[in-house]
């Protein structure tokens, strides 16, 4: 399929999940409504279709399932119990992020088929007999007090184009004056401001979205908690985002209900009523890290390891020898549960192993602690988003722009004098046609300068990698500085505005200048 053909589905169909994930929210709140039903299972239904033919087989199954989950939910008139409500917004958000990190192939680290087969096992379930068996768990949870509003999503892709244009708009103010300038200035400022905010997606507005629905859960369990954020300025990637929004969706549903014990079981442990559940961010080296930490009763190890027999993860040998990082491991394993009866609210093995599949499968991990009685810490980590650069730059001839190039290439300097001091430089002009002080010497040898600052001679800057060479003439000679990218475009685009400390310089892609002025390969 071509790449336009494909970007275009990704983003028609991400459109299509948020408004199946804002349905469905809607629906479960107000016992359904018969126009909306409609609607979501038509997007559902074009989302199906439509990933048949580009083939994303994977989304082309989950929508297939999640049409029989929502048929189950409106049969039911949508009083379903939590356990169903979870299966159905995992399902979206896997979908999601099944668009965003592949072409149609199996996508590595996510067990698309083990969770279709717990899918299965729930549509499988007599609704009648599912429902009584969650009665227990008291009156079934509903999303009415939590608004959790969508995180903003763009493309990579979509932002990288709005960043060339950013980039054209920067050029052309350069080459302005007066009014015309300020006002391109003033545009400019706007979009790079709002493409920055798309590169690096901060965390603690996040951890905000779902403090409201653990409280809710913990009054619907008949318990009690306090949730206490602590944030900072920790910023990730998008993708990373999404993956820890999942992390924490699934981690305060298992502190309140698998942590936090009942109020009357704290008292008779000598803990005050009310359970506390903490939830702090910091930066740690080169990532964000989220800390989930519980005063409930800990996980226990013993548990674990008959459990760990009896699904079958491990021998009896095996679970007499393991350790306490073995067994927290068993935790995050698929389909492994302490629960022997399932509830609305876990049973099934789902969450933690979907925290460690989502975050892996943007570099990051997270790793389990518990003291019995006294709680358990989850630590989940991701990387931030890489924004800063290695270059070489210098000055441009004629101009005051500073150029860079990263600092993988070879930059070195020469003094050249021109075969005919009268005759005008010559110039050249790039795809989005830039400066003019960015001069391209044409490929022809010249007369090397005697000595440095020859008369009339000119300050050239060679860029070399891997067989590839370009000459540019400059105002000064080339050094060395980290540079931060606020304004990324993609690697097909020849350049893209990077901060050194707090001037802006235009970084460059040698190889797309090569067709600059004759210059080239030699």
């Amino acid at each position: 399929m071509p790449a336009a053909i494909i970007g275009r589905f990704r983003s028609l169909s991400l459109q299509r999940l948020e408004r199946v994930e804002a349905g469905w929210t809607t629906l479960i709140q107000h016992d359904g409504d018969i126009a909306l039903a409609a609607e979501v299972q038509q997007d559902l239904h074009t989302l199906k279709g439509d990933s048949r033919v580009v083939g994303f087989n994977d989304i082309h199954l989950l929508s297939h399932k999640l049409e029989e989950l929502l048929s189950v939910a409106h049969r039911r008139g949508y009083e379903v119990p939590e356990e169903f409500d979870l299966v159905v917004t995992m399902a979206v958000r896997l979908m999601m992020m099944l668009l965003r990190t592949r072409d149609g192939a199996s996508l590595g680290g996510i067990d698309v088929d083990g969770f279709v087969q717990q899918i299965d096992e729930l549509l499988a379930e007599n609704p009648v007999s599912l429902i009584a068996a969650t009665s227990e768990a008291g009156p079934l949870s509903r999303r009415s007090i939590v608004q959790m509003e969508p995180l903003d999503h763009v493309s990579p892709r979509t932002q990288q184009r709005l960043a060339a244009v950013a980039t054209e708009v920067f050029l052309q103010q350069l080459r302005s004056a007066g009014d015309a300038r300020a006002r391109l200035l003033e545009v400019w400022g706007a979009l790079s401001r709002q493409i920055s905010e798309f590169y690096a997606v901060p965390l603690g507005p996040q951890l905000a979205r779902h403090q409201q629905a653990a409280l809710v859960l913990a009054r619907d369990l008949g318990k009690e908690v306090t949730v206490e954020l602590a944030t900072g300025d920790v910023r990730v990637r998008a993708d990373a985002a999404d993956a820890l929004d999942t992390a924490l969706l699934h981690l305060l549903r298992n502190a309140v209900d698998h942590g936090v014990e009942a109020p009357e079981a704290r008292e008779r442990a000598g803990k005050p009523p009310a359970g506390r559940i903490r939830v702090h961010l910091r930066v740690v080296n080169d990532g964000g890290e989220v800390v989930v930490e519980d005063d409930g009763r800990g996980v226990d190890l013993e548990e674990v390891r008959r459990r760990g027999v009896a699904l079958e993860y491990m021998t009896p040998s095996e679970a007499e020898r393991a350790g306490e990082p073995e067994l927290l491991d068993l935790l995050l394993r698929p389909g492994f549960s302490t629960r022997v009866r399932v509830s609305d609210v876990s049973g099934r093995g789902i969450g933690l192993d979907a925290i460690r599949t989502a975050l892996a499968r943007v570099g990051g991990r997270i790793t389990l602690s518990s003291r019995l009685g006294q709680g358990m810490t989850a630590v989940a980590r991701v990387p931030q988003a890489s924004r800063r650069l290695k270059v070489q730059c210098f000055h441009a001839r004629g101009a005051s722009l500073v150029l860079a190039v990263p600092a993988t290439y070879k930059v070195t300097s020469r003094l050249e004098r021109p075969l005919d001091p009268s005759a005008p430089a010559r110039r050249g002009r790039a795809p989005f046609d830039p400066l003019e002080a960015l001069d391209v010497v044409p490929g022809e040898p010249r007369e090397e300068a005697r000595g440095a600052g020859g008369e009339g001679g000119d300050r050239l800057i060679v860029i070399e990698r891997d067989g590839f060479e370009v000459t540019l003439r400059a105002g000064g000679e080339p050094h060395p500085r980290t540079a931060e990218r606020f304004c990324p475009t993609g690697d097909d685009y020849p350049a893209e505005v990077v901060l050194l400390g707090d001037m802006e310089a235009l970084l460059l892609r040698p190889e797309l200048l090569g067709a600059l002025g004759g210059a080239g390969r030699r």
